[in-house]
């Protein structure tokens, strides 16, 4: 597995929605600018962003591995009455059977040895002109209080980034200070790094 489920059920417990209920900006700012299609959205945790994307007529698959977080997320999804495929498993073992239009990675960290492993899968999911967007915090983010992991592993650099999605045309990947407002778990300035790619 690629993390501990049962720290996340734990987080997912609560009552809350720790996340928030409201999209990602960045991956909402970029979905805008495509023909809905096919999209797949790993470590969605509570259905934020699948609610969004479905509620602008994608298809929407959402993948994690704690089981709390698709109870919340079909909650959610069963209120506002749309539809989303939600997979419970480690995303390097699921099996899609099918390519997606576009992938939204946000806030996906994983350990250093699982990087390369997690986007060569990625880039194999895309359908051809396919996109990729992505909001993950930069290294620098580990001393601020306003969210992400405390393990300096699971932080990437763009210069990684670079290297590890060197497969795909990275149209843009830029190191940005935003302030998060993203349920309580993101609140404040933070430093991300934001990158959108293709696939030829």
């Amino acid at each position: 597995m690629m993390s501990n489920s049962t720290e996340w059920d734990k987080r997912y417990a609560n009552p809350n929605y720790v996340y928030g209920t409201e999209p990602n900006n960045f991956l909402k700012q970029e979905l805008s600018k495509l023909s809905a299609g096919k999209l797949l959205l790993p470590g969605e945790g509570e259905g934020r962003n699948a609610l969004w994307a479905a509620k602008n007529n994608w298809e929407v698959t959402a993948a994690d591995f704690s089981q709390m977080a698709k109870e919340k997320a079909m909650k959610l999804f069963a209120v506002n009455q749309v539809v989303v495929d939600y997979k419970v498993g480690d995303i390097l073992n699921l099996n899609f059977n099918k390519q997606f239009d576009a992938i939204g990675l946000i806030f996906l960290h994983l350990p250093k040895d699982l990087k390369q492993l997690f986007a060569n899968k990625m880039a194999q999911l895309l359908t051809p002109k396919g996109t990729l967007i992505m909001e993950t915090f930069h290294p620098e983010q580990i001393s601020r209080s306003s969210g992400g992991p405390k393990k300096l592993d699971l932080f990437v650099t763009p210069e990684e980034l670079r290297v590890y999605y060197s497969m795909l045309n990275i149209v843009s990947i830029e190191t940005q200070e935003v302030c998060l407002n993203e349920g309580t778990h993101h609140q404040g300035k933070a430093i991300v790094i934001r990158m959108v790619a293709t696939k030829e």
